[in-house]
């Protein structure tokens, strides 16, 4: 059965590919290291998510495809190795296997100590990546406070949203969200979630601040017609980093050259596609926001738990 990749998903394989291109970038343009490194090597583990849009026959043929161009234009041998478990790439990377990891924040958050791992690079996108809660007007719900009986959308296998809603379900209700709002709706895009509070089918939408500005864009009177309620500080949801065994070297000569990938026209052209605005580094303490987040969710379920028990 083929599987298929989402838009984010998308986005994290362009990722993943563009890990590997950055170190036979600079083999090529920088001719002190190039014999050294036509002795190097990338191996990067992939993890694309649950849901799919492109065939996992076609993602492997893109793959292949860019890794033969450059291995044979850059003399650097690029490797990728997909994952359907992120148990089993966590375990190849901390032994070795691989040299760097490309997923989503809240896997990464779940899978890897920050200490495992060195710096590497997160996707920028205009509008930015903050999780943003927003309300109609006409709904009646102006604070947190509200939600209680309200209909909600959300994007489908979106675990950072998923994880943001719930503590603030637990926050400020005390109940899982399933209990406070009663429709929880899904969409697999920002700009059908906001359309769905525009045209009253729901009360709240939470979608990332990229797929606002876009909405917005299409359709200014949807601005117009809905209310921030609350927004989480992203980022990125999308990262990929390098093990801290790797060379310093090759490290440092990726993050050189890393935020100039956009004013190449092969490298332009192929953020395009995925209306990626530009790569930039990141190090593994961006991931902190994240990592804050779990351990609310976490205390706070343990405590509404720990009451139901004693009812």
């Amino acid at each position: 059965m083929k599987r298929l990749f989402t838009a984010p998903t998308r986005i994290a394989f362009i990722f993943a590919l563009t890990l590997l291109l950055l170190p036979a970038t600079h083999a090529a343009t920088s001719k002190s290291v190039s014999s050294a490194a036509a002795e190097e090597s990338i191996r990067l583990g992939f993890y694309a998510g649950a849901r799919r849009e492109w065939s996992r026959d076609d993602v492997r043929g893109t793959f292949d495809l860019w890794a033969l161009e450059l291995a044979k234009k850059f003399q650097v041998p690029v490797q990728i190795i997909h994952y359907d478990d992120t148990v089993e790439m966590r375990q190849d990377f901390l032994a070795g296997k691989i040299d760097g990891i490309s997923a989503d924040a809240i896997t990464l958050v779940r899978q890897y100590k920050l200490e495992d791992l060195a710096e590497g690079y997160a996707t920028i996108m205009k509008g930015g990546w903050n999780l943003m809660l927003f309300s109609s007007k006409a709904s009646g719900v102006n604070n947190l406070a509200d939600l209680a009986g309200k209909r909600i959308v959300l994007l489908e296998e979106d675990q950072a949203g998923e994880l943001y809603l719930e503590t603030l379900c637990l926050r400020h209700h005390q109940r899982p969200c399933r209990e406070v709002f009663s429709d929880i709706q899904r969409v697999s895009t920002s700009n059908q979630a906001l359309m769905r509070v525009f045209f009253g089918k729901a009360d709240l939408a939470q979608v990332y601040g990229y797929g606002h500005d876009v909405a917005v864009e299409m359709n200014p009177q949807l601005g117009q017609s809905i209310r921030k309620l609350t927004e989480f500080p992203l980022r990125s949801l999308f990262f990929a980093f390098y093990s801290t065994r790797v060379d310093a070297a090759l490290r440092q000569r990726t993050v050189r050259i890393m935020r100039t990938l956009h004013t190449y026209p092969r490298g332009r052209q192929l953020l395009d596609i995925f209306k990626i605005d530009r790569l930039d580094i990141a190090y593994p303490t961006e991931l902190q926001p994240v990592i804050e987040l779990e351990r609310e969710y976490q205390r706070l379920r343990s405590q509404i738990e720990r009451k139901d028990r004693r009812r």
